[in-house]
């Protein structure tokens, strides 16, 4: 009787992996991370050194 517990807590844990696995690629696919431009990162540095003078 034990193992059926044991196999119904496997199949569970397995269950909400591929779940969580799902939502990590729907939530890339809906706020896709952009790298910056090289623009960007010039800007980026010339306003920190704006900041430090």
């Amino acid at each position: 009787m034990s193992w059926i517990i044991i196999v119904l807590l496997l199949l569970i844990l397995i269950d909400i992996v591929r779940l969580h696995r799902k939502i990590d690629k729907l939530t890339h696919f809906l706020k896709p991370e952009t790298p910056p431009t090289n623009e960007d990162i010039e800007n980026m540095l010339l306003s920190q050194d704006d900041n430090n003078q």
